[in-house]
């Protein structure tokens, strides 16, 4: 990257301006020798604008630099062969233009520095289309965690033993529980799932309809329970959640994916419109067809629910479908924990 002072830039811009227009190389700018500004391509800036926007906070301020330069105020554009430059208000911000086209900008060193660091971190989440197709195949071939999903799914059509299936990543079982509405007191005493059962059976009560199930299984907090009514709101969202609920006697069946606490639409929508609400039902799902339109926000689904196809031994649709999931996102449930009573639950304190 080639370098230029300050003092030597501002009343001859041109030459500097046409090397990166031409090039597409950036060019330093300094002021008594130490790093001051940076002049780059606009379609560089664009590039790393876009990223940079998309990062998350990884202990970086969401403030941008902002200096300004009060020796540096010119009221109007100025013209250097093709190019003519306008300065922005704080009097170090610069953009060039050719022919009514953005070419290059200059930023403060500091502004630069932090436009690029975060376009570096929002780039890690990103793949190019191709490369993301590959990368789902891979992970479609991976094997499930532990015991899966896929073996509750056929108890799950009746309502059995959890209309209601909760799947949080990033928060703790008990935390979820308590916002969920258990009763902590339950909680702190580890109260067990077979333990409510035998209660009611002893004392004829029935406090099995007020339990909330609980526990983790790799990245995830799963929860059972018997209403949708109980589902508690979350602040702030996890970065990812997935609910299961069954309504038997209606037969159906709906799914949703959430990440970041916004539902991710079944089908592709129009830019600048919101996303309409639209459940997706399981029993929709027909094994041998690609359940999502593949450019939709749960397209990325297909290649881990055609995966089950191949390689399970799962007939039933809702089971590929538990399957396909279980690849999908790494969803796992006790099996014999939960059909020995031997997980961890709470009463809930408002009862749907």
């Amino acid at each position: 990257m080639d370098s230029v002072e300050l003092i030597d830039f501002v009343p001859d811009f041109e030459q500097a301006v046409g090397r990166v227009a031409e090039t597409g190389e950036r060019v330093r700018i300094t002021e008594g020798g130490e790093p001051a500004r940076v002049l780059v391509s606009a379609a560089e800036l664009a590039e790393l604008e876009h990223f940079a926007q998309r990062a998350g906070d990884y202990g970086m301020p969401r403030t941008r630099p902002r200096p300004t330069d009060e020796r540096w105020r010119p009221f109007g554009p100025e013209e250097q062969g093709p190019y003519t430059r306008f300065v922005h208000s704080d009097g170090v911000r610069m953009t060039f233009v050719r022919d009514r086209e953005v070419v290059a900008e200059l930023k403060s060193a500091a502004e630069f520095e932090w436009v690029e660091e975060r376009a570096r971190l929002g780039r890690q989440s990103y793949m190019p289309p191709k490369q993301r197709a590959a990368f789902e195949e891979f992970l479609a071939r991976q094997p499930p965690v532990g015991d899966g999903i896929a073996w509750i799914a056929g108890s799950w059509l009746e309502d059995e033993p959890f209309p209601v299936l909760d799947f949080v990543k990033g928060r703790t079982p008990e935390d979820v529980a308590l916002a969920y509405g258990a009763d902590p007191r339950d909680i702190a005493e580890g109260l067990l799932l077979h333990e409510v059962r035998e209660m009611d059976r002893r004392d004829g009560t029935e406090e099995f309809m007020r339990v909330i199930a609980f526990g983790e299984a790799g990245e995830w907090t799963w929860l059972g329970y018997l209403s949708d009514d109980h589902g508690g709101r979350l602040s702030p969202p996890p970065a990812e959640q997935i609910k299961l609920v069954s309504c038997a006697p209606k037969g159906m069946y709906h799914f949703a994916y959430l990440s970041d606490g916004a539902y991710q639409n079944p089908f592709p929508t129009e830019d600048h419109v919101a996303p309409a609400r639209d459940g997706w039902e399981v029993n929709w799902y027909t094994p041998g067809e690609m359940p999502f339109v593949p450019d939709a926000p749960l397209g990325f689904l297909n290649p881990h629910i055609r995966r089950a196809e191949e390689v399970t031994l799962w007939n039933d649709p809702a089971e590929l479908f538990f399957a396909g999931l279980e690849r999908a996102f790494g969803l796992a449930l006790p099996k014999q924990g939960i059909t020995e009573g031997k997980v961890r639950c709470a009463r809930l304190l408002t009862p749907g």
